[in-house]
């Protein structure tokens, strides 16, 4: 180590420990600037070792460590982000807002919507095998992509489907300590407040949250046609089992 990394590395300590300002420029012989930058330095360290001892989703980790590569904005791009969902996307990593549907969906051919769901030290489940054919009509998720696919039934809806025709969607939401009437809200068609058509509310994550471990996060990002038919049939099947059970109550 050079005599004035040396220098540097014991100033960002005595302002660690509480120096002050005029203390240490008297002391290093440095003017307010140099100081400044060097107490810029230590905060953006600090920052840094928070978020790498802070637990956070899986996905959030991934671009988390882009970002101390200086990979993150060439990486958004390349997966087919705008710059204004690059610029929200770096305000969702830093924990100041909350992962939106569009941001996910934007996403799900790269990462698996689940990895916004699970945190890094919970187990992740296998992302859900699927053909993404909405972005062969869509490439990019934007209003005209939100107005279509908002009347069409995710795998998501698809398996409250099966709930509700077993007539248990009461028990389900107390199983799963979710309010009917928030259930209602994302699973049934309601009419466009400002347009002459139905269509269903996209779930956010905590509602997504709160089914997770019967209902995988990636089935409310996919649709019925873009996975095989198997996968429909375990659909079909995990949902029949939950009826069966809690018909049994």
């Amino acid at each position: 180590m050079d005599i004035a990394r040396q220098i540097q590395g014991e100033i960002l300590a005595d302002i660690f420990n509480g120096l002050g300002e005029k203390e240490i420029l008297k002391k290093y012989s440095i003017s307010s600037t140099e100081f400044l930058a060097l107490k810029d330095s230590l905060l953006k360290q600090i920052k840094e070792k928070a978020g790498d001892a802070e637990i956070t989703t899986h996905a959030a980790r991934y671009f988390r460590n882009l970002a101390k590569e200086c990979k993150f904005t060439e990486t958004a791009k390349n997966l087919g982000l705008s710059e204004a969902r690059i610029k929200f996307l770096n305000q969702i990593i830093l924990g100041k807002v909350r992962p939106t549907y569009g941001i996910i969906f934007s996403l799900r051919r790269f990462i698996s919507p689940a990895q916004w769901v699970f945190k890094e030290d919970e187990e992740l489940p296998a992302p859900v095998s699927f053909r993404p054919l909405v972005e062969e009509k869509f490439p990019v998720y934007n209003m005209e992509a939100r107005t279509e696919l908002s009347t069409r039934k995710s795998l998501g809806h698809i398996y409250f489907d099966a709930i509700k025709e077993g007539h248990v969607l009461s028990k389900f939401c107390a199983v799963h300590n979710c309010p009917a009437a928030e259930i209602a809200n994302v699973i049934y068609m309601k009419k466009h407040p400002t347009e002459d058509r139905r269509c269903l509310k996209r779930p956010a994550v905590p509602f997504i949250t709160k089914f997770r471990t019967d209902i995988h996060p990636d089935f409310w990002f996919i649709y019925p046609d873009e996975v095989s038919q198997d996968i429909l049939r375990k659909i079909s099947l995990s949902a029949g089992e939950w009826v069966a059970r809690l018909r049994g109550y």
